[in-house]
């Protein structure tokens, strides 16, 4: 439908691009094979009032991935509020600012609205909009999109098709979302996009550049590759990925990956075509209880961690154990082992571990391979990049009701996009904050 639609409208204006709506993680549809269809990405943001800054991101990241790093447009967002959810709360001042930078900052060239004026009637007369049913424009809100309006006009073309040069790609497949949603076993749900999510948040909140790649992506530019439940293995990209990790490239698989092949069929022994480049083999997968942990019991004492939902009982084979469980009957077997493969490294995490190892465990990779934050920051603040040919632009967001600090590198100047021009040894964010950094050389 979409595709007869888009030649007719082609055949009359062949200069024009063509898009269409995008709706996120939207499960029914592959936006990785429908992105090949359209001139640009363009998509609907729309969180949930109390939704966590780094999950907003990862949707923005992966509309940025979908054209392989191609800016795209926010097509729509809300000025204020949605009305399909259970409690539709007012975005507070600041907030509509604050996401709007933070799609900038991932990649959007465009910041648009959904609705202009409210409706008198039908399912969505209650939906945010520019303008309210009484018509007037000196509302709050209207205020607040005339005021980034006018913000984005003085910014001018200094954002514009910026690029983010990404280190490190995270593996997102729909089709692998699909066997693992109709995978009878043996845990539901598996909570897939969820548990993606939880291991971009580890690398989010280190203040690096991401990239959200898929089963067909170039894995050349990459670093680091992270591919989180990676279940269906698609044909050639075990291939793929063996040959970057000889040629030096890290890895990291996850439990429940390497299950079946692309007609679902299971591979005769877990992680199927991922044997050899991680050292290792799955004979059982254990499925805990929600109130039941288990523990990641670091190798070299440095500490513990807690796990859940699910734990691959692994023998290493080839590959250095990290760390082994501490409890249950396979107490002292593997839970994260090391590969070494060519001239790269092979990890597995055999378990679905709290955030605070993904924390400790993703920094140490970082570290490993020269990945440094752009700024270090207080909690709550990120800090993306966006470059061009003539400038490298620091996007520093405040994601918290607070005023904070960020103090700035040493030696380092920065002129600030949205503020009075250069900065000082200190950049001093409002609560909800933002500013456009740009290195000056």
């Amino acid at each position: 439908c979409y595709k007869l639609e888009r030649d007719a409208i082609r055949a009359i204006t062949p200069n024009i691009p063509i898009t269409t709506n995008f709706m996120g993680t939207f499960p029914h549809l592959d936006y990785r094979a429908w992105a090949q269809e359209v001139d640009v990405i363009a998509w609907d943001c729309y969180p949930w009032p109390k939704a966590y800054p780094g999950d907003i991101a990862f949707l923005h990241d992966l509309n940025r991935g979908l054209k392989d790093g191609q800016p795209f447009m926010l097509m729509e967002q809300t000025p204020s509020s949605q009305n399909w959810q259970p409690v539709n709360a007012l975005k507070r001042p600041g907030i509509l600012r604050l996401w709007s930078y933070l799609a900038v900052a991932h990649g959007a060239d465009t910041v648009m609205y959904f609705q202009w004026r409210r409706g008198r009637g039908g399912s969505e007369k209650f939906h945010g909009a520019v303008v309210e049913h009484s018509g007037r424009n000196d509302t709050r809100v209207f205020r607040e999109v005339s005021e980034l309006g006018a913000e984005l006009e003085r910014l001018g073309d200094t954002t514009i098709g910026a690029v983010t040069p990404a280190r490190v790609g995270v593996l997102f497949d729909w089709n692998n979302w699909w066997a693992i949603d109709a995978a009878v076993g043996p845990i539901n749900p598996k909570n897939y996009v969820e548990f993606v999510r939880k291991h971009y948040a580890a690398l989010w909140r280190k203040n690096v550049p991401i990239d959200i790649i898929f089963s067909d992506s170039d894995l050349g530019r990459y670093d680091l590759v992270i591919a989180p439940m990676l279940y269906l293995v698609k044909p050639g990209l075990a291939e793929r990925i063996e040959q970057w990790v000889q040629s030096g490239g890290t890895f990291v698989a996850t439990v429940f990956s390497g299950v079946a092949d692309e007609t679902d069929l299971a591979f005769e022994g877990y992680p199927g075509p991922f044997k050899q480049v991680l050292g290792i083999r799955v004979e059982e997968i254990d499925a805990l209880y929600p109130e039941q942990h288990n523990q990641i019991v670091m190798a070299d004492g440095s500490g513990s961690y807690s796990c859940a939902n699910l734990c691959d009982i692994v023998y290493a084979e080839g590959a250095q154990v990290l760390a082994t469980y501490g409890e249950d009957f396979y107490a002292g077997t593997p839970v994260v082992t090391e590969n070494s493969f060519g001239q790269g490294r092979a990890y597995y995490i055999a378990t679905d571990a709290e955030a605070s190892f993904l924390d400790d465990f993703y920094g140490h990779l970082l570290e490993a391979q020269g990945i440094t934050p752009l700024l270090p920051t207080p909690t709550g603040v990120e800090v993306t990049l966006r470059a061009t040919e003539q400038r490298r632009l620091l996007f520093v967001l405040n994601h918290n009701a607070e005023a904070t600090q960020v103090p700035l590198p040493e030696g380092q100047r920065f002129r600030d996009h949205l503020g009075a021009g250069p900065v000082g040894s200190t950049l001093d964010l409002p609560p909800y904050g933002v500013s456009i950094l740009e290195v000056q050389e």
